[in-house]
């Protein structure tokens, strides 16, 4: 029986975990992702044209040059007759992705490409006619954007598109994460409210909600507040196992990311694990994460609310029979809404119509 194999992109370790489980797991194909410089020299790879960034992404094994975990930390290699095969060590899930020397993917047989950077399209367009299995592309999409005619053939959003063109093969589903890890644990956890917005402390678009975060945190001393992800003030959450270690001690996840996301892993991961939010909903009005967000049902709403009245709901909702509620409210609500599972048999359908 024929090996069935995919080529994505790498720019976001949520995302690779993603569609490996996607297609190795559940629909059977082996998935590689790029390693080697070569691949930027000849003009494939272009998440950013700088000799750092190219190394932390591209380079084998070693350390990355601002000091975070590797990327391409090579745990095995697997050798055949027209290529190399890297087991590099996953910084978000902890297992092993399979990574491919531009050469090495030019001697195997692939059936897909996916790009998921929108300036990788037009190299990756190059890339499947340059090869001898004339492999089909596919845009893989995590925000809202606007779709144009023409952009790419097939396209998977892990979001709400509106008005998608005709001539598009396209499927909306949502990114697939570990759920064995976001199980409801203790109801009764202490008085903690964590945030996992990376850069909460430091972008200039999140300044209105830091400093809302930080206002209600010195009037509610004797809650625990902590902001954690990438470049925030209480430190990285290092990988998906301790997000999840991380979310299961607080109360309430705070998620207040202006602007949203066409999915949220952290919207998702808090849903399926019954944690309630406090949230500004309007930043999901029409978006995916919207049907997770019902205001005294499985978050509490913040929007254009001032500080007493922020609080006022905080002090309700983690009464015992009020947090109960909701939290059982919240892990139904994402039962309900996703279904990774049926997604798969969507999508198998979606890949058999390829153009």
């Amino acid at each position: 029986m024929k090996i069935k194999r995919v080529f994505a992109d790498f720019h976001h370790a949520s995302l690779l975990h993603s569609l490996i489980m996607l297609f190795e797991d559940r629909l059977g194909y082996e998935l590689y992702r790029p390693i080697g410089m070569d691949w930027a020299t000849q003009g494939y790879w272009k998440v950013y044209n700088h000799p750092a960034t190219q190394e932390q992404f591209l380079g084998i094994g070693g350390a990355t040059p601002d000091g975070t975990p590797p990327l391409n930390d090579v745990a095995g290699v697997t050798e055949n007759q027209d290529s190399v095969i890297y087991h590099c060590q996953d910084i978000d899930s902890g297992m092993t992705n399979k990574a491919i020397t531009l050469d090495g993917f030019m001697s195997m047989d692939f059936d897909i490409v996916i790009a998921s950077l929108p300036h990788h399209i037009e190299p990756f367009k190059r890339l499947c006619e340059a090869h001898p299995s004339k492999p089909k592309l596919i845009f893989q999409i995590g925000n809202a954007w606007t779709i144009e005619a023409g952009l790419a053939p097939n396209i998977m959003a892990s979001a709400i598109i509106h008005d998608v063109p005709s001539d598009i093969n396209f499927i909306s589903y949502h990114q697939e994460f570990d759920t064995s890890l976001f199980v409801q644990g203790d109801i009764k956890p202490e008085k903690a409210i964590y945030s996992f917005v990376n850069c909460f402390n430091i972008e200039p678009h999140f300044s209105q909600d830091w400093q809302l975060f930080t206002k209600i945190e010195k009037n509610m001393p004797d809650w625990e507040f902590k902001a954690f992800g990438g470049q925030c003030r209480d430190g990285a959450a290092h990988g998906v196992k301790q997000v999840a270690e991380f979310m299961q001690k607080a109360m309430f996840v705070w998620h207040t990311k202006a602007g949203g996301d066409g999915y949220g892993h952290i919207l998702h991961n808090a849903a399926c694990m019954g944690k309630p939010m406090i949230a500004n909903v309007g930043y999901y009005n029409g978006k995916m994460g919207e049907v997770l967000l019902k205001d005294g049902e499985t978050c509490i709403a913040i929007d254009n609310l001032d500080i007493g009245q922020i609080m006022s709901k905080i002090e309700h909702y983690s009464q015992p029979d009020e947090y109960t509620a909701l939290c059982e409210k919240t892990k139904n609500n994402f039962a309900q809404n996703v279904d990774f599972e049926a997604e798969a048999e969507r999508i198998r359908l979606f890949l058999n119509n390829l153009t």
